[in-house]
């Protein structure tokens, strides 16, 4: 079932909440991680901490604009957003 169902939101379905451009390709957190070549749970608090973009929710799944991975590993892996501590 998981396969089908990453499969569908590739592909732009009806499963997402928002409308996907055509040919917008989504990928889940084991290929953003050989990517950057780290392990997931680091994906996950890179993307909580602004320094990776931050993928899409849908329900309980994190995915992630494979054009926006490879744009943001060309530019050099610049932060997105600084996060700084409350005083």
């Amino acid at each position: 079932m998981t396969e089908t169902r990453t499969a569908a939101v590739e592909q732009g379905s009806s499963t997402t909440s928002r409308p996907m451009p055509p040919g917008r390709m989504l990928i889940d957190v084991r290929i953003v991680a050989a990517k950057y070549g780290a392990d997931k749970r680091s994906i996950f608090r890179w993307a909580d901490a602004g320094k990776i973009p931050f993928g899409i929710k849908l329900s309980s799944l994190r995915r992630w604009d494979v054009a926006e991975i490879d744009a943001h590993i060309a530019a050099g892996c610049k932060p997105i957003r600084q996060v700084g501590r409350v005083k």
